[in-house]
Order: C-alpha cells, then sequence, then structure tokens
C-alpha cells in the first residue's frame, strides 16, 4: 500500500508559520476581481457580491465552462497559495498520481477541460484537487437541527469552514452550481479550480459540510480518492442520507474527516471517518440535532493532535446549545457560527436548507463580526427546479428510526 512519504508527527504545527509566510508573500496581492459572463455551457453572476457560478453539460464542458469563468482567478489563487503551502509541487504531484489511479473518469474529464480553457495545467489541476488530503488545511464547525428543535420541523445545518487564507484565499470564495447532462444539480460552495466539495446541497435536497480530523497520519494512505472528490461524489450519486452512508461504507476515503449529512426527509447523521472505517450516527426525533468539529468520539478511532483543544471547546459550545432544548432558528445558527469561528481563519459561513434548496453565505466581515450574510434561493441556486420537500426521494432514501 502507498504511504505517505513526508509525514510530521504533528502536520498542525505548521499552519502558523506557513500563515505567517503566506501574509509576508500576498500581502500586496489581490485576486482580479470576478465579473458577470454568459458563455455556452455556464454563467457568472454576482449576488451582492457573491460569484454564482451555473455550468452545464457533459463533464468536459462543464470543466471548459469554469475554466472559461473562474480560469483568471483560479490561476491566481492556485500559485499564490500552493508556493507557501505545498512548494514541493513535484513531491505532491507524485502523490497525485497514485490517487489519480482511482479517480473516475468523469472527474478526470473535468479536469482536462479546466486545463484546456485556463491557464493551469493538467499536473497543477490534479494536484489542486489532491492537496487537502497530502497536506490538511481546515478546522471547521457543524450543527444540524430539525423536528422540535427548529422552528415549523425544518431541517437546518450550519456550518464554519476555518481555512487559512494565506492572504489571497478568502478573496476567492465563489458558489457553483454543477447541472449535468446525466444527473441532478447540485452546488457547492468553493474557491475556482477546487472541483472537489467541501459544503454543498443537491436538489434531492442531500446536504454535506465536512471537517478535517488530524492525528491519523500514519493510517492515511493513497489508496482512495480525494475526499473531496468522495463528497461530491454524495451529492451526484445520492438523494438521501441513506443512500449516501451505503457509498461510505465502500470505505472510498482515505483521510481521516467527519461529515455531516442531512436531507429533505428530516434525517442527519454524523460520520467518523477515518482511513478503513467508518462511524455513523444517526438523528431521530428524540434526538433531533446533532454537531461536530475536528476530532473524533468514538474512542477505539481517537487520536492525539494539538487541535483536539480548539475542536474540544468549539463543540463544546454547539452541543451546550442543543442541551439547552429551546429551539434552534436561522439567526441562533448564525450566532453559534460567529461564536465557534476562529476569527484569523474564517473564511465561509454557510446555512443550508435541504427542504427549500437554499443556502445562505458569509464570506465578509466573519473574524469576530457577525458576517455579511447573503441568500442564495433555490430560484437563483436551481432555477426550475421544485423545492425537495415537495419531491418524492426514491424508495430506499429512508428516514431515521
Amino acid at each position: 500500500m502507498s504511504r505517505w512519504k513526508k509525514k510530521l508527527p504533528f502536520r498542525e504545527l505548521t499552519i502558523p508559520v506557513k500563515m505567517a509566510k503566506g501574509w509576508l508573500a500576498n500581502r500586496a496581492k489581490s485576486v482580479t476581481p470576478f465579473r458577470e459572463l454568459e458563455i455556452e455551457h455556464g454563467s457568472l453572476k454576482l449576488v451582492d457580491g457573491i460569484p454564482l457560478v451555473h455550468v452545464r453539460g457533459t463533464p468536459r464542458e462543464m470543466g471548459r465552462a469554469l475554466g472559461n469563468l473562474v480560469g483568471l482567478q483560479a490561476v491566481e489563487t492556485f500559485h499564490s497559495y500552493m508556493q507557501i503551502f505545498a512548494p514541493d509541487f513535484h513531491g505532491d504531484l507524485a502523490h497525485a498520481r497514485e490517487m489519480e489511479k482511482r479517480m473516475p473518469d468523469w472527474f478526470i474529464e473535468e479536469m482536462r477541460g479546466f486545463s484546456e480553457s485556463s491557464e493551469l495545467t493538467y499536473d497543477e489541476m490534479l494536484v489542486g484537487q489532491t492537496f487537502l488530503d497530502i497536506h490538511k488545511v481546515a478546522a471547521c464547525s457543524t450543527i444540524a437541527a430539525h423536528d422540535n428543535l427548529t422552528p415549523d420541523g425544518e431541517m437546518l445545518m450550519g456550518r464554519n469552514l476555518d481555512f487559512p487564507s494565506l492572504s489571497i484565499a478568502h478573496e476567492a470564495n465563489i458558489v457553483v452550481v454543477y447541472q449535468p447532462n446525466d444527473g441532478p444539480a447540485y452546488a457547492s460552495v468553493t474557491w475556482p479550480g477546487l472541483l472537489g466539495a467541501l459544503t454543498g446541497v443537491n436538489t434531492h435536497g442531500l446536504a454535506l459540510s465536512m471537517m478535517l480530523v488530524y492525528g491519523h497520519q500514519s493510517d492515511e494512505h493513497l489508496d482512495g480518492q480525494p475526499f473531496p472528490l468522495v463528497f461530491r461524489r454524495l451529492l451526484q450519486e445520492c438523494a438521501s442520507v441513506r443512500q449516501a452512508d451505503s457509498l461510505l461504507q465502500t470505505k472510498p476515503h482515505c483521510t481521516a474527516t467527519n461529515l455531516i449529512l442531512a436531507d429533505a426527509t428530516r434525517t442527519a447523521a454524523r460520520f467518523q471517518l477515518p482511513p478503513n472505517d467508518v462511524v455513523v450516527e444517526y438523528t431521530s426525533k428524540d434526538h433531533p440535532a446533532t454537531a461536530c468539529t475536528n476530532h473524533y468520539h468514538e474512542r477505539r478511532i481517537k487520536r492525539f493532535a494539538f487541535t483536539w483543544f480548539s475542536s474540544a471547546v468549539r463543540y463544546g459550545k454547539l452541543r451546550k446549545r442543543i442541551a439547552t432544548g429551546k429551539q434552534i432558528d436561522v439567526q441562533d445558527i448564525k450566532d453559534m457560527l460567529q461564536a465557534t469561528g476562529i476569527p484569523s481563519i474564517n473564511l465561509q459561513r454557510v446555512i443550508m436548507r435541504p427542504e427549500k434548496l437554499g443556502i445562505e453565505v458569509s464570506f465578509d466581515n466573519n473574524g469576530t463580526g457577525p458576517g455579511r450574510w447573503i441568500e442564495l434561493p433555490r430560484e437563483l441556486l436551481f432555477p426550475g427546479v421544485a423545492a425537495a420537500a415537495e419531491n418524492t426521494l426514491p424508495a430506499e432514501a429512508g428516514v431515521a428510526n
């Protein structure tokens, strides 16, 4: 089995140094502003300053459309970020080649399409899809609640994405809606050139939020798919938490993560995903909420990492609010995200409403401030699609017991 060639015992300790280097190198740089554009297989619109991208067609066509719409910003972000965070490009490319062997053809086609219409090479695209597995950089918090804990019982899900900007990535937050020829549409909150999914929702009403887990370096491997690709597959191939659970049980991942999934049937689950294992806990009407940060809770898979201290504090705040038994509305989730965000790296705050197929995002004023929330309703994300609550899911898309 292929293993990482470079293994520091506690890689998270290098992040503050990289943040300082990023500030020195990138403090005078800026990402070219996004501009509205309509092309054959896609469009980019600015919604109160939020870049909302739609692409449609075959994987190659969607990749080309993305390259035409956000390729310039992808080049600027990739080069400014990776030269600081992952300067050993050829070493990382060797790791990426191992993971490439297990990537589906459609994903490779999309990468090739992006490289054809932008100045990022295919090799750079490949490293861009795998560097989060190779290097690990994120510290996030997520909460999901439903039934008697929310107004009208609606499924609500909120997440912080805490990610070192290196004085550049915070300018490149975007929302991409994929409309493939042969499947449901789905939205991903991401950056230009990152084709996998860290946060998203599909038109079936399945929503997801991932959180990295540190401390499992000795178990991580290359004999699988990068986790952003795995999570995008959930949005592309699954209609419900139960279906996604079945896919995850095949253990396609190779890096330690946590994941919260929620769907329009008011089913939610927390997945602890160490390499070669899956631990899942479903919510229920008696326990209609779950939360997660950047550590594992199952005793047999716990490992120490210095990120545990921050993770435990953030998780404690979320659990304490849930334990009050008081209802949680959208504003409450915004308040919880503000309370648990890491000020220096709080790049994205997102609220997902799977039943309504809408999201709210905040990309600005996230540090210690309340954020600048912009609503992206179903009509903007998925024009012509009925709300998920009005649709009937496939029979196998069951609800929690």
